[in-house]
């Protein structure tokens, strides 16, 4: 398969990167770097990176540093925009102008958070945007034309090695969900790698620490 990285010089980008690469072709995109350059939160940037690309099977967004962390009071409208933009417009973006090249059985794949179910008083400019993520996958799904398949993968907080614990997940951790949304069959999936949390009804949600969780 040709496969679409878009975040591929990120931690999560590069261990997705050594699963899928031994078979199958990996075009990484970044904003500076990789084999095709693309800023995804400019709807001309994107066209231009998909032209470049051509065809392809599959298409995995994991870039970072996507939403603003500031206790609630300090958050202006501004921060919010940030969030909108980088969380889920760019991503919703990838997804629609993508289907005029991704081919029969292509699959498209997200990237939320657990701050959707387990936030902190930082987290509200972006857990209510990994929820619109997830909840995009579900809808659209049904809709794609062509056998096309979309699923969202929902990391924890990415940490080093040696650093592994509840609530928390490596990034070869959470790049086996990816690999798993790209190589499998399912479509309109949320793939939750959450370090051993559970999945709250949204009636439980609560704040999961001060700090914690401050990347997804």
């Amino acid at each position: 398969m040709k496969v679409i990285l878009v975040g591929a010089s990120g931690h999560l980008g590069t261990e997705i990167d050594k699963l899928l690469s031994p078979d199958h072709e990996i075009v990484g995109v970044g904003a500076s770097s990789g084999d095709v350059q693309c800023d995804y939160t400019d709807v001309g940037s994107v066209r231009a990176m998909f032209a470049q690309v051509g065809t392809f099977d599959a298409l995995v967004c994991v870039v970072g540093r996507d939403s603003t962390f500031k206790p609630f009071g300090e958050l202006a409208d501004d921060d919010y925009r940030y969030g909108f933009e980088r969380k889920f417009l760019s991503q919703l973006r990838l997804l629609t102008l993508g289907q005029e090249y991704v081919r029969d059985q292509g699959s498209f794949t997200l990237t939320s958070g657990f701050l959707s179910h387990y936030p902190n008083p930082s987290s509200i400019a972006t857990g209510p945007l990994n929820s619109a993520v997830d909840t995009l996958a579900s809808n659209v799904a049904p809709l794609l034309p062509r056998g096309i398949r979309i699923n969202v993968v929902s990391p924890a907080p990415v940490v080093e090695l040696g650093q592994e614990g509840k609530g928390v997940v490596t990034a070869a951790q959470a790049a086996s969900f990816y690999a798993e949304a790209v190589l499998g069959d399912m479509t309109g999936e949320v793939l939750r790698p959450w370090g051993g949390l559970p999945t709250p009804p949204s009636s439980d949600c609560g704040y999961h620490g001060s700090t914690l969780g401050t990347e997804s």
